[in-house]
């Protein structure tokens, strides 16, 4: 016997997987690539930025689709695998959007703004910007994966 599908559109569930599932593991692959770098790579000097850097895009890659879709299937919602795919689609898109614009966005700021300013600018609104863009993805891909009402007179 199978248990019966959540009929509801279950964008909170997304939304609040994929942030509990990305922000823990986007911080752990920022330290695990830091381990990396300090253990294998101690004399590096710019090519030092990337084991950190690729551990945080993996983290936050892997930790919003993979919490969103455990917080879909918790609840048994509808279209959890098509979600996931979408999202995992979707993410890294977003993640190299993000990086783009607020490189370009504090660079813009650059021009105005002290160094000290900057960098307490950036520390303030990362996590904001980072959250919110989870969110986004979160919602856009339930959005598009939405599942559709069911008729009265189909048979499932």
């Amino acid at each position: 016997m199978q248990a019966s599908k959540n009929n509801k559109s279950g964008y909170l569930a997304a939304i609040i997987g994929s942030l509990i599932g990305a922000i823990p593991l986007l911080y752990l692959g920022g330290y695990l690539g830091m381990a990396y770098l300090n253990n294998f790579m101690p004399n590096a000097e710019l090519e030092g930025i990337f084991p950190p850097l690729i551990g945080q895009f993996l983290g936050w890659w892997i930790g919003e689709v993979l919490g969103c879709w455990l917080a879909l299937r918790w609840q048994n919602y509808r279209k959890v695998n098509k979600t996931a795919k979408l999202l995992a689609m979707l993410t890294p898109i977003g993640i190299i959007l993000w990086v783009v614009i607020s490189i370009f966005a504090f660079q813009l700021l650059n021009r105005s703004l002290s160094d000290l300013e900057i960098v307490q600018l950036q520390n303030q609104l990362r996590p904001i910007s980072v959250c919110l863009l989870i969110i986004a993805l979160a919602w856009l891909a339930r959005f598009l994966t939405k599942p559709q009402p069911r008729h009265r007179h189909t048979y499932e």
